[in-house]
């Protein structure tokens, strides 16, 4: 059965003759005529009868065709719902996001005002949970702190940001340039070990050949923050998490004289994932976000394109 004989049976059904019914669907009298016995056929029915010279529709029409109104109804709202997604007027894009989510609100921001019709869902979660999302198609895209050392061949990255880690403490540290091997005695409160932001740490750490005293370690940098204002330690912290206190000098940067220790958050997708348009679209609108609207960060794109599918 197809959707053309129903329409035809619908329009006998408003229309009263084959040839009216012909004239509204732009089609001939017998191609009307052979879509019904087709029809009657699948369907093992009468569905009208010739009683002089009118068509009648039967009791199975009559049973059949509200049924048929609906299905139609069904189909023409589907081919618009889908054509106002083809048209980005409406969709769904599925993003997680964890300690990175400085960058977020900027891109939500730009993306809201350019697809108002566009659903954005947000889930937070560590990159284990994040990846894992990726994986089983339940986010479309993550936001990932040290994304350079996610597996290239399963993963693409669309879009990163590098961000500064700076040394912070609550005190003043006696020397106003002191070297890394300065601070041997300074305890210091970092990240969970094996945590995406606490490995660009370890690896800076080892190739200036310092070993931090280090006494505490969270999961969050809202907690390594909190401990470092209350004069337990001195951490390095993304720029972004200690501005205001800098600011407001409520912390202390440490300026010494290592070099100074970047990391990236990236926009990442699975390779083999489908990309519909809204996602698309979110990482186009990533991509265009000027950097000064990210005063932290500073932007670089990867030189990726998505190809539609």
């Amino acid at each position: 059965m197809e959707l053309k004989e129903f329409r035809s049976l619908v329009a006998l059904s408003e229309l009263g003759s084959i040839s009216l019914a012909a004239q509204h669907l732009h089609l001939s009298p017998p191609a009307i005529h052979k879509q019904l016995k087709t029809l009657e056929s699948e369907l093992g029915v009468t569905l009208y009868e010739k009683i002089g010279r009118q068509l009648q529709l039967t009791q199975a029409a009559e049973v059949l065709l509200p049924y048929l109104r609906d299905l139609l109804a069904q189909y023409e709202s589907a081919l618009s719902a889908l054509q106002e997604w083809k048209g980005m007027k409406r969709g769904l894009v599925r993003i997680g996001t964890g300690p990175s989510a400085y960058v977020l609100p900027a891109i939500l921001k730009k993306f809201r005002h350019a697809h108002p019709g566009v659903e954005l869902l947000v889930e937070t979660g560590n990159t284990p949970v994040l990846l894992e999302g990726l994986n089983r198609g339940t986010l479309d895209l993550a936001l990932l702190v040290s994304a350079d050392l996610v597996e290239k061949r399963d993963y693409c990255i669309e879009m990163s940001w590098d961000f500064e880690l700076v040394l912070v403490s609550h005190q003043r540290h006696a020397a106003s340039h002191p070297r890394l091997a300065d601070l041997r005695n300074t305890r210091f409160i970092l990240f969970r070990k094996g945590s995406r932001m606490q490995e660009p740490i370890d690896h800076y750490c080892a190739a200036n050949g310092f070993e931090p005293n280090v006494i505490m370690r969270f999961d969050n940098s809202e907690f390594v923050r909190s401990m470092v204002r209350a004069g337990l330690g001195a951490s390095f912290l993304p720029l972004w998490v200690v501005d205001r206190d800098l600011k407001e000098r409520r912390l202390n940067r440490i300026h010494h004289t290592g070099p100074p220790l970047y990391s990236k958050i990236a926009l990442v997708r699975r390779k083999s994932s489908f990309v519909s348009q809204p996602v698309q679209a979110f990482v186009a609108e990533a991509r265009s976000l000027e950097p000064k609207n990210l005063r932290l960060l500073t932007t670089r794109g990867e030189g990726r394109s998505i190809q539609k599918t």
